[in-house]
């Protein structure tokens, strides 16, 4: 995901004319308590070129070029409903706004996603959860009270917190916590990752594949063509373009050569910082008190839903696998497991320690005091 400026975007006179007319259709519908219908204005080339024009024919969420496939225009904002939200007609105000439009392919719009042959990820469709703020409901009410869980490529600083390992995963960067995160636990970019299904296994060895070209392009500079190639695969339109951003940034780094030893010294030899927010979101600041053998063997996590049982197993660097699919953070990794977006995952997992059987909520709350930092 990268940011796509959508600020200069606007819609022709004509078009918003025409959608207007369509919108006090739907108004009359809700007035008389009717069924609403919405004519997709949204898919017409007036609007739908301009969209394409800014990264080219690319998800805009995933970067996978939509290629002899119909191209999604995503309301960020969803137009009929909100899915898990009661009596939210969704935000049908804003069904004909140029602003609320994202060109999606139809995994991240619509589903289809699988990893190792196993359907995944519910996919964007109506969904809209909020971090936090307070929901808008009607026209009047001020979006901008709204915080939004799911990154969005059109608000800049999102698509930096997401980011990529050099095995072609989606992952969280190196950017920290929000206290917004960290006051509910979750972490915008692995739940992002979740619902899309931005690790799809039919492109992860692709992202690898990319990355790697990349690295050996930047390690031949002085080879006639390379620059331009590397220039061709980090440009805004090329597929997958921030991986390959991301794998060019660490050659570089690498290139560097930076003597650590001539670094200041943060923290202790041995020891490694604890990060506050970091402590309510993902487990790395608990390892410390895990037991280092358990935790090469893996620890495993049980947990129950709807009177199932699921497992998932602990690792040394604090990933929590399931199914071979490794999450960050245990509410994410709950959610995976059992479907439903309503689950927090440190009351859901239970680990068993010296015997004793407990949540990762109680085992936090011996190590780190019984609330988020202020």
């Amino acid at each position: 995901m990268r940011h796509v400026d959508i600020s200069g975007l606007t819609a022709p006179a004509a078009w918003v004319a025409k959608t207007e007319r369509t919108l006090n259709v739907v108004r009359a519908a809700m007035a008389g308590n009717t069924e609403r219908a919405f004519t997709a204005h949204w898919t017409e080339d007036a609007v739908r070129d301009q969209l394409l024009e800014l990264v080219g024919g690319k998800c805009w969420y995933c970067e996978t070029l939509i290629l002899r496939a119909d191209v999604n225009v995503d309301h960020f904002r969803p137009k009929s409903e909100v899915l898990d939200v009661r009596g939210h007609q969704g935000y049908w105000w804003l069904a004909y706004e140029v602003s609320n439009y994202r060109i999606a392919c139809k995994h991240c719009n619509s589903g289809g996603a699988r990893f190792n042959g196993v359907p995944e990820g519910r996919a964007k469709g109506s969904q809209f959860p909020l971090l936090a703020g307070t929901r808008a409901r009607h026209p009047r009410d001020d979006l901008n009270l709204e915080q939004p869980l799911l990154l969005d490529p059109a608000r800049r600083g999102d698509p930096n917190l997401l980011g990529f390992d050099t095995s072609g995963y989606a992952r969280r960067s190196d950017v920290p916590y929000s206290q917004a995160e960290a006051n509910i636990g979750v972490c915008r970019a692995e739940e992002t990752i979740r619902i899309l299904a931005l690790n799809d296994s039919r492109i992860i060895a692709q992202r690898s594949h990319l990355m790697r070209e990349v690295t050996v392009l930047a390690r031949l500079l002085d080879a006639p063509g390379a620059q331009q190639l590397i220039d061709e695969k980090v440009g805004p339109q090329a597929q997958w373009s921030s991986a390959a951003a991301t794998a060019l940034a660490l050659q570089r780094a690498c290139d560097q050569q930076i003597d650590v030893s001539t670094q200041p010294a943060t923290v202790p030899a041995g020891t490694s910082a604890i990060d506050q927010a970091r402590s309510y979101v993902d487990l790395r600041d608990l390892l410390r008190y895990l037991d280092p053998d358990d935790l090469e063997a893996g620890i495993t996590l049980t947990g129950q839903h709807n009177k199932k049982v699921h497992h998932a197993v602990l690792d040394t660097d604090g990933w929590i696998s399931i199914g071979k699919r490794p999450w960050r953070t245990p509410t994410t990794a709950a959610r995976a497991a059992t479907g439903s977006s309503k689950i927090d995952g440190w009351e859901f997992w239970r680990l068993t320690i010296d015997g004793l059987e407990q949540t990762l909520a109680n085992f936090r709350a011996k190590h780190f005091p019984p609330a988020a930092p202020a």
